[in-house]
């Protein structure tokens, strides 16, 4: 799709609430933020990008994937988590529908060679860097912010696409810059990896992990948990409904096209395998599968069984 097209798809939506008036992560926003930036410079998006980042910080390969014929050197194949232990092929993807929410590729190199031209002028402005990388209520410039973790200051960039994931750490008080890239779309390189690895590098004891090993689980027990189910309100997409299908040893979630593993840790706990999250069925008093909890990250969301 062009940007055109992809802005011509939510135009017409009504607004979740008035310009200005709060903030929410949205993938549309950034089709639209690109589409604004073509038509205030004159230029289109993967040319805007190669004259003023790209080459000013020396990203030699670096890029924009919007042409699907189009061959990009030495790319990666991305990966999806599949069953228990193993992996497939990530569904077909045309990433020019992403553009300007997440159709670029890079390279561990090139990122650092971004790092460090932020740290100049070449990029940004003082002023600019001074408004840009500030903790504060109203920075919604596209970076996580922490004034502390691990007791430093930390500018994040993250994301995750169909194959692929990715993680920006920067603690510019430190001048320590921390770039893992995955062709797997399983967030573990994330998190906790990235937090460990950073933890070793200020000297302190990387946050403990418990060995995550599947236990066999009766298949009738699996079955007992297979069915339809619906998180609330506050979850990721809201009320969103999934079905559990019982497969052999471990559970099948299917939210929409997007599938993950559930693999058993007890035969009540089990971990999702692709955004690491810690899923507990619920029972009632006599037995019957009730719902579940699933934990992701610090935050906590219920689904009751439908």
């Amino acid at each position: 799709h062009t940007l055109e097209q992809l802005v011509a798809k939510f135009a017409s939506l009504p607004l979740e609430f008035a310009p200005g008036s709060k903030q929410s992560y949205s993938n549309s926003n950034y089709n639209l933020l690109a589409l604004i930036l073509e038509k205030v410079s004159g230029e289109s998006y993967e040319d805007y990008l190669r004259r003023h980042i790209f080459e000013p910080a020396g990203m030699k390969d670096s890029g924009v994937d919007d042409d699907a014929s189009r061959l990009i050197p030495n790319a990666a194949s991305g990966y999806n988590p599949a069953g228990i232990s193993g992996f497939e092929n990530a569904s077909y993807l045309d990433w020019s529908n992403k553009t300007g929410n997440g159709n670029l590729y890079s390279t561990v190199e090139d990122l650092y060679r971004f790092d460090r031209a932020l740290n100049t002028d070449s990029l940004l402005k003082r002023a600019t860097q001074q408004k840009y990388f500030v903790e504060a209520d109203d920075n919604f410039y596209g970076w996580y912010i922490w004034n502390q973790r691990l007791g430093h200051r930390l500018l994040a960039a993250k994301g995750h696409g169909p194959g692929f994931t990715a993680e920006l750490d920067r603690y510019p008080d430190d001048d320590v810059t921390v770039i893992l890239l995955s062709n797997s779309y399983a967030t573990a390189s994330q998190k906790p990896v990235s937090e460990a690895l950073e933890a070793i590098v200020f000297g302190q004891e990387a946050p403990p992990t418990t060995p995550q090993r599947a236990v066999p689980v009766p298949p009738a027990l699996l079955a007992s948990y297979a069915g339809q189910y619906q998180y609330g309100p506050d979850f990721f997409d809201p009320n969103a409904k999934f079905t559990l299908t019982a497969k052999a040893g471990f559970l099948l979630m299917e939210i929409g096209d997007r599938r993950a593993a559930l693999v058993p840790l007890s035969e009540t706990d089990f971990l999702e395998r692709t955004f690491f999250g810690h899923i507990v069925m619920a029972k009632d008093a006599a037995g019957k599968v009730t719902g579940l909890t699933c934990r992701y990250g610090d935050k906590n969301f219920t689904a009751h069984r439908l």
